[in-house]
């Protein structure tokens, strides 16, 4: 029987992962909502070390659950394929539980108990960072009284050749009551992921937490928008942008009415060289059915992709927070039903084959 199962094991695990494969061949406008959210360093506390002993791990015993039915596993992936192709994945509506999208550079603070009592967090106004904008950082204690607070960015991508100078910049945090804040002006050569390190007195201990942050220099410049058109089912919206850096570019951006209703995440991706250039965003008519202008755009975040294996993602950034993109007759769109790619169409077929449809 065991051996049975260790079969089972294998072939469900071999045709999962071929049916991934085919599922996640080419690259989705939408990410998963944990994929959006800024990948954020949790805060950390450092005190001096304190003497351990060694303790023996406990075993734990896990018990392996395999699926009914294989066929029944493809059918849900194929149900579930198949209801995200009912809508074109550049338009998909977006409503106001959608956090994670409506705001996507958001800072997550997270309170770190300290030593002797009392907890402590790092408040940023957001995550990702573009030049030049101010790094500004506030730490707010409770249940403790802290002196002497001072806030320092230290950059994460340290060498051997620079150990110890990696200090970008350092000052003192002005408060008093449990809030205190600071302002670090930003440098051109700032790049890459960076500490975000306080450090404070209490109950006569030195203690530091810290954070991590995200600045770059803009690989590219959002600094308007076009006059929107009609496109077959599409309304067609022209980014322009002012390119430092050529390459892959990724876009993606909130459509919402005059009011301020979310009504669809917009997605683009474009190879873009230096210089003046559009990217076109696209709302389909089955998204902005309900909905009646005058629209705005807002929420950008454009990503130049890595060009070779090992290089970060570079972001660009937005003169303004929105456009107003004005009114739009959604009716002039064509009622022509969205029609699947053909490889998308290929990756329904194969799971629904899979699953014995």
């Amino acid at each position: 029987m065991k051996k049975y199962n260790k079969k089972l094991v294998i072939a469900i695990t071999l045709l999962v992962g071929l049916a991934g494969y085919w599922y996640f061949t080419s690259e989705p406008a939408i990410l998963p909502a944990q994929a959006l959210i800024p990948p954020q360093k949790e805060p950390s506390i450092t005190q001096p070390p304190a003497q351990t002993s060694q303790v023996k791990p406990k075993i734990k015993y896990q018990v392996e659950t395999i699926p009914e039915s294989i066929s029944e596993s493809f059918s849900l992936l194929a149900d579930a394929y198949a209801n995200e192709l009912t809508l074109p994945s550049y338009s998909m509506p977006l409503t106001a539980e959608d956090s994670h999208l409506l705001n996507p550079n958001n800072y997550l603070p997270q309170p770190v108990m300290l030593k002797g009592g009392g907890s402590a967090s790092i408040v940023l106004p957001q995550y990702r960072f573009s030049y030049p904008e101010p790094v500004i950082v506030k730490l707010v204690v409770n249940g403790m009284a802290v002196t002497a607070v001072k806030v320092s960015l230290k950059s994460e991508q340290s060498t051997d050749t620079n150990y110890g100078n990696d200090i970008l910049a350092k000052k003192d945090m002005l408060g008093d009551e449990g809030e205190w804040a600071a302002q670090l002006d930003a440098k051109e050569e700032w790049d890459g992921p960076i500490e975000v390190s306080v450090t404070f007195s209490a109950k006569g201990k030195k203690q530091t937490i810290s954070t991590g942050i995200e600045y770059s220099y803009p690989a590219a410049t959002i600094t308007g928008v076009g006059n929107i058109r009609a496109e077959g089912s599409d309304m067609v919206i022209p980014i322009k942008l002012d390119v430092e850096q050529a390459g892959y570019y990724r876009l993606r951006a909130n459509l919402h009415n005059e009011n301020g209703q979310p009504i669809a995440l917009l997605t683009s991706s474009e190879k873009l060289s230096e210089g003046g250039a559009e990217m076109m965003l696209k709302a389909y008519k089955g998204v902005l059915a309900t909905h009646s202008g005058p629209f705005k755009i807002a929420t950008f975040v454009l990503e130049l992709r890595p060009g070779v294996p090992g290089e970060l993602t570079r972001y660009g950034h937005s003169e303004q927070p929105s456009f107003d993109l004005g009114d739009f007759a959604v009716e002039q769109l064509s009622d022509e039903p969205w029609q699947p790619d053909e490889q998308e169409q290929q990756r329904l077929e194969f799971l629904q084959k899979m699953a014995g449809e």
